[in-house]
């Protein structure tokens, strides 16, 4: 009996707290509908609802929280629509000039609550909603401005304040606060006003060297801006946050907007070093994703691409790659080191770069040319079939078939496949140089391709299968696609090869009732199965 009564005392106070919980939440929707229903507006009982919001330490008012803004955004869209918070002149009543002066500093206290919530680490679904609940009210105060403005001007009604604070609140977080929160902001960014508006406010944005904590508000920028997405998919979607006729985006004016951002960044690089390998990596991906398409004059970047990638390695030197192939493809610019570089960024560290399947795109791109000499694209086709032998099965499947494609795209280096004595206990003698960074003095022409024959006996079938070709009669006709296989991963391999051996198999399709076990068997003899 004791020990019911303790478990019973217990239980209580948890039941109770859910119980003021539960009546708190139904209480929240009476109170908006009775403000929103009132002759008279009821600031009192806005503000009850506005300090509830303070109350954020406990789980449970946490809880409360979120439902309190999700109510207080359906009264202020209302208020705003009603014109409540639009300060009256002098002329007129001032008991309604003091409650609409009141209305409006409840909402700017709102404001403050939701621009703290947008960095709260400790929930992703609040981060969200405040978001969200933000981005509601940013668009019905654009339709119903606080303090109309002539209409004749365009984004005037745009209430490019409360932009501008959502902005630097994400621009001064901690790093780490800001994913689920720019997750989110990622779809309002496709919006044509919402992006042109985000051209015009991020160059005020962007962090100063007095700054402190720089290195967080400079990731934090160069992670908005990453969200900045001028290309034809987006323009041609033609998406607004909030529809108005008089809208039109202005590709020109935002193509301005974006080189002073890029101005900005480079400010940033200078007083900041690119030391940070993660700044600037970040940098790049940006400049790459987001920014070079839309440059005026992309060739000054030659000197900071080079320089990236002469001093970096891994993942820095294959994103500045990536941005000189695209000057050599637009601009005509010659670099004679580019096939060197590209050779040495094959090796067996590449297979932990989240950018490698990067580089084998950019590498058959660059090798497509059918003019290049026969010992350079026989210096890759030897770097492959030898990073393959200790590679992970999704990347040697990969580069299989990129050597298959080397061998049809240039035909007299198909002088490499010859026969290998598997069977002999003959020692195998390669003149190819692994080490040299040259490779044209790699001697890659004077070897053959061992390797393929080695892979043949691969533990994963499909690692196996893909190797046969060089003992086939013949070559296959077409290349091989290698876009799906640059995302797989050895799960999927495994699956595949599951589904597969599966069709080997028989399926019981009668539900059994007991254990089979072989009779006199000593299970059976101690232990009955029901």
């Amino acid at each position: 009996m004791k020990k019911s009564s303790k478990a019973e005392r217990k239980l209580q106070p948890k039941a109770e707290k859910a119980q003021r919980v539960e009546l708190s939440l139904s209480l929240l929707q009476d109170k908006a509908n009775d403000i929103l229903n009132s002759t008279s507006l009821d600031t009192k009982a806005i503000q009850t609802l506005v300090d509830l919001l303070k109350l954020t330490d406990n789980e449970q008012l946490h809880v409360q929280a979120s439902d309190v803004i999700l109510v207080l955004e359906v009264i202020f869209k209302n208020l705003l629509k009603r014109n409540a918070m639009h300060v009256p002149l002098k002329n007129e009543e001032h008991k309604a000039k003091n409650k609409h002066a009141k209305c409006l500093s409840l909402y700017n206290e709102l404001w403050a609550h939701l621009l703290n919530f947008m960095t709260d680490t400790d929930s992703k679904a609040a981060a969200e909603m405040s978001l969200k609940v933000a981005m509601q009210l940013l668009a019905v105060e654009a339709k119903h401005p606080i303090s109309p403005t002539p209409k004749s001007k365009k984004n005037d009604v745009w209430p490019l304040n409360r932009l501008h604070s959502i902005l630097y609140t994400i621009v001064n977080a901690e790093h780490t606060q800001i994913a689920p929160t720019l997750k989110h902001f990622e779809k309002y960014a496709r919006c044509l006003d919402v992006l042109q508006n985000l051209l015009q406010i991020l160059p005020q944005l962007a962090p100063e060297k007095s700054t402190d904590e720089i290195a967080d508000k400079v990731l934090n920028y160069l992670a908005i801006v990453n969200l900045l997405d001028m290309g034809k998919s987006v323009l041609n979607d033609q998406q607004y946050h909030v529809k108005s006729s008089e809208f039109e985006f202005d590709y020109e004016k935002g193509r301005q907007d974006l080189n002073l951002i890029w101005q900005s960044i480079l400010k940033i690089a200078s007083f900041t070093g690119l030391d940070n390998e993660k700044i600037h990596r970040q940098v790049l991906v940006v400049l790459l994703e987001r920014i070079l398409p839309h440059l005026e004059d992309p060739i000054q970047l030659t000197d900071f691409l080079m320089d990236s990638l002469h001093q970096f390695d891994g993942a820095i030197a294959l994103l500045a790659l990536q941005g000189i192939f695209s000057l050599m493809q637009k601009q005509n610019i010659t670099y004679p080191d580019v096939y060197e570089k590209l050779y040495n960024m094959f090796y067996p560290r590449m297979f932990f770069n989240k950018f490698k399947a990067r580089l084998f795109y950019l590498a058959d791109i660059f090798l497509t040319s059918t003019h290049l000499p026969e010992n350079l694209v026989a210096a890759f086709v030897k770097r492959l079939a030898r990073l393959s032998l200790s590679a992970a099965p999704e990347d040697a499947l990969i580069m299989i078939r990129f050597v298959c494609n080397l061998l049809l795209r240039h035909t007299g280096l198909q002088r490499l496949i010859r026969a290998t004595p598997a069977e002999a206990n003959e020692a195998i003698v390669d003149p190819y140089d692994i080490n040299e960074t040259n490779p044209i003095k790699s001697k890659a022409l004077e070897s053959s391709l061992w390797e393929m024959v080695l892979l043949q006996k691969h533990a994963v079938p499909e690692v196996a299968q893909a190797a046969r070709f060089v003992s086939q009669s013949s070559l296959p006709v077409m290349e091989f696609d290698l876009g799906p296989l640059l995302e797989r991963k050895t799960c999927d391999l495994f699956d595949d090869e599951v589904k597969q051996q599966a069709k080997q198999f028989m399926l019981h399709y009668d539900r059994p009732s007991n254990f089979a076990l072989p009779k006199q068997d000593i299970v059976t003899k101690y232990w009955d199965f029901i």
